[in-house]
């Protein structure tokens, strides 16, 4: 089986992510981590866009292997929990806590 057959089989819906303003997919999108086709170029600190069109940052980016496992080789990318939208946010609400306005 290959990613393709895999992404189709295991996902409600094919999803496409933007990795560096590039469409990425499909790919399987669950939390922070993002499973992406073997094919798929991300270094940490590579701007990527869910679905939702929040924008995240590469943390760690592993090559998988198909060797003893039932998945197909694709590349794993774990990356930042919150995005921009919640930093911003959460900048805001911590400058108002410590009595600073932003």
């Amino acid at each position: 089986m290959d990613w393709l057959e895999f992404a189709l089989l295991h996902a409600d819906e094919p999803r496409t992510v933007q990795v560096d303003g590039t469409d990425v997919g499909p790919c399987l999108v669950h939390g922070e981590v993002i499973f992406c086709p073997p094919d798929t170029v991300a270094e940490p600190g590579t701007r990527v866009t869910l679905p939702g069109g929040r924008a995240v940052r590469v943390r760690n980016a592993i090559f998988m292997d198909a060797l003893g496992t039932r998945l197909p080789e694709h590349l794993q990318l774990d990356v930042e929990a919150g995005g921009s939208d919640r930093y911003r946010s959460a900048k805001h609400s911590m400058s108002r806590h410590n009595g600073r306005g932003v």
